[in-house]
């Protein structure tokens, strides 16, 4: 694991602003069955805890839910695109393969001539893209946006069983500043294992398989999960190794965490999370029912939610965390200050 702690460095990093991009088309479960899919509405809810996703329409892509995103966040921070210094955007559904999605993005908000790329750690890259803005900010930029955007959707087959219900679209942005020093990022801690590269992957579509017609015919270009439960063990597994890390790192225990808001893969696995962390469910952001799988804009979302629901006051410890194919993991220890709280109203 690698640890960022601002304060270590006497230096303060804060959240501005966090607002989400989704998409307005709403499908359900009977709508998935009705396109194919192997399981009921009742199935899909049952395994997954999923009742519906958000999916992009004909002509949309990860720029366009990235953008709504972005505009979002920086109108709640009141700031202007030529305050912005930075761009990161994480995405594992670019728009294309080449350039960077973030160069679009940069481009339509209106940016000055700054930085701007992606990364790519799967469910993981919105806590990824934090941590480079927070390292961006304590090394000298004012304000750095930090966003995650995927379109799962365009990669999925709905006739395949064990990835079917679990994805939705969506985008989360957020704003990065200094602070005070002590508040608003704490620690992040990142990691990856390697050994799970074909965890949850696509396999064609890079140098080592271009698409071809026969990939296609094969749906080689589609997203793969070849072993699910281990992919669900891994992920739990990741997350609270890597909590316990940042926790530790700062004297803490989950006790001291007001809310743990984690990926939402599925219900069952935040319930295991849940459990195995001892952690009562009330403290445990949840909001995988409406939105399914958000990919790497997964915990950010569900933190804006909790924002916006008033689920969180001026002083209180929140723990984002993350895990994603390619068994990366992230975990972000943020307090909450008043200012993000205006923010949002």
């Amino acid at each position: 694991m690698k640890l960022f702690e601002p304060h270590r460095l006497g230096l303060g990093v804060r959240l501005a602003a966090l607002a989400p991009g989704l998409p307005t088309r709403v499908v359900s479960n009977a709508a998935l069955h009705a396109m194919g899919a192997p399981l009921t509405a009742e199935e899909m809810e049952k395994l997954t805890g999923i009742t519906e996703r958000r999916w992009v329409d004909d002509g949309q892509a990860a720029s366009d839910l990235a953008l709504l995103a972005c505009r979002g966040a920086l109108a709640r921070a009141r700031r202007a695109p030529e305050d912005v210094e930075r761009l990161i955007l994480g995405t594992v559904s670019p728009d294309h393969p080449s350039p960077s999605t973030a160069c679009a993005v940069q481009h339509a908000l209106g940016l000055r001539q700054v930085p701007a790329f992606d990364v790519s750690a799967a469910c993981s890259s919105f806590v990824y893209a934090l941590e480079l803005a927070c390292r961006s900010v304590a090394t000298g930029e004012a304000v750095v946006l930090a966003a995650a955007a995927d379109v799962r959707s365009r990669y999925l087959d709905v006739h395949d069983r064990a990835t079917c219900a679990l994805f939705g679209d969506g985008a989360v942005a957020a704003v990065v500043e200094r602070g005070p020093v002590g508040e608003g990022i704490v620690a992040i801690g990142l990691g990856a294992d390697g050994s799970g590269v074909k965890s949850v992957y696509v396999p064609a579509g890079g140098s080592r398989e271009p698409v071809t017609v026969e990939a296609v015919r094969a749906n080689r270009h589609r997203l793969t999960m070849q072993d699910g439960p281990a992919v669900y063990l891994q992920a739990v597994d990741g997350m609270l190794s890597l909590a316990q890390s940042v926790l530790d790192a700062q004297g803490l225990t989950f006790a001291d965490v007001k809310l743990l808001v984690p990926h939402q893969a599925n219900r069952h696995l935040l319930q295991r999370l849940s459990r195995f962390a001892r952690v009562p469910s009330e403290k445990v952001m949840i909001n995988v029912e409406t939105l399914g799988n958000t990919s790497g804009a997964s915990c950010g979302l569900a933190l804006e939610a909790a924002l916006a629901q008033g689920r969180l006051a001026a002083g209180d410890l929140v723990l984002l965390l993350a895990a994603g194919a390619g068994y990366t993991a992230g975990a972000a220890l943020l307090e909450v200050d008043q200012a993000l709280l205006d923010a949002m109203h």
